[in-house]
């Protein structure tokens, strides 16, 4: 499950909105888990992620 990706560690993401690569940290909370697209602002969930534990 995400529970064991541990925020503050960088991860290298994709952003399925605009294409982009970047590498960001684990959004804190647990409401929702995920990445915020500095290109687009896009929210991209952990789940959305290549590599991610499901």
């Amino acid at each position: 499950m995400a529970a064991d990706v541990q925020a503050g560690n960088e991860h290298e993401v994709s952003c399925p909105h605009c294409k982009k690569t970047f590498t960001a940290t684990l959004l804190p909370g647990r409401r929702a888990r995920g990445f915020k697209c500095p290109h687009c602002r896009l929210f991209v969930p952990l789940e959305r992620t290549a590599g991610s534990p499901r």
